[in-house]
């Protein structure tokens, strides 16, 4: 079993700013890879931005490999409190799926 993700990690600050940070799951709804770092990002939009060209050179990558493999795996964005932000689909990174408002 994958652990839960640890979220111990305050807003970093740049130039005088509080950042947050962001966490990028991987699952396919039965296995969790935890992303235990996370990356700091001025909002979930350039989050979102970051996670979109993940999927997108995970799934050409997978395709390479196997046509399928990326196909039921998806990125859950997840912020500093815990809270997913929103998921992106593997071999379809532009449908977004929002799960809270941001």
């Amino acid at each position: 079993m994958v652990p839960d993700i640890v979220l111990e990690y305050p807003a970093h600050a740049q130039e005088g700013h509080l950042l947050p940070k962001f966490y990028f799951q991987l699952t396919d709804g039965l296995t969790r890879i935890p992303d235990s770092g996370g990356q700091v990002f001025a909002d979930a939009s350039a989050a979102r931005q970051h996670a979109s060209a993940f999927t997108q050179a995970f799934s050409r990558q997978a395709a390479q490999f196997n046509g399928n493999a990326g196909l039921y795996w998806s990125v859950q964005v997840i912020d500093e409190t815990g809270h997913q932000v929103f998921t992106l689909q593997l071999g379809e990174p532009t449908r977004a799926r929002r799960t809270r408002k941001s």
